[in-house]
């Protein structure tokens, strides 16, 4: 795509100013400056890469973009969180394995998730999906002396 093609009106460049000076985020606003660069400058997009330090191909996805589906797009950054493994039913069934089982290791909460949803999770994963829904594992803590006979402990 070449600038030259492209035809802009004294209303594109109004817009386009109007969308820079509204931006509170510079990551946006530097988009629409670098177009209005290129879209003013002789030299094109080349020259406004190597003003705003950003490659060729990053201003020229910016222009297509703004000539396709117009200076909203441009607006914002399209995040999309990425979706877990396991969907809530499950996590909630991680959650009551945790609460009712009390396993004491974290390998322990991956070899159930891995046997009951054939899904298999880092250890750190396990630890930060716990962290997330409000449960952390603690590790058992062996009680100095001598323990009761078993026979006392069931009739507690």
């Amino acid at each position: 795509m070449k600038l030259s093609d492209c035809k802009f009106s004294e209303n594109d460049i109004k817009q386009l100013q109007d969308y820079r000076d509204r931006q509170e985020d510079f990551r946006l606003k530097l988009r629409f400056m670098a177009i209005l660069s290129a879209v003013f400058n002789k030299d094109g997009i080349g020259n406004a890469a190597a003003v705003f330090g950003k490659h060729i191909e990053t201003i020229k996805n910016w222009l297509f973009l703004y000539l396709t589906e117009g200076p909203e797009k441009l607006n914002s950054f399209n995040y999309k969180p990425k979706q877990p493994y396991l969907n809530r039913y499950q996590i909630n069934q991680v959650i009551i394995f945790v609460t009712y089982e009390n396993p004491a290791a974290v390998k322990e909460v991956m070899s159930y998730i891995n046997d009951e949803f054939s899904v298999s999770y880092s250890h750190e994963a396990v630890r930060q999906l716990l962290i997330k829904n409000g449960l952390k594992l603690l590790r058992p803590v062996k009680i100095p002396g001598n323990p009761p006979s078993p026979e006392i402990q069931k009739n507690c």
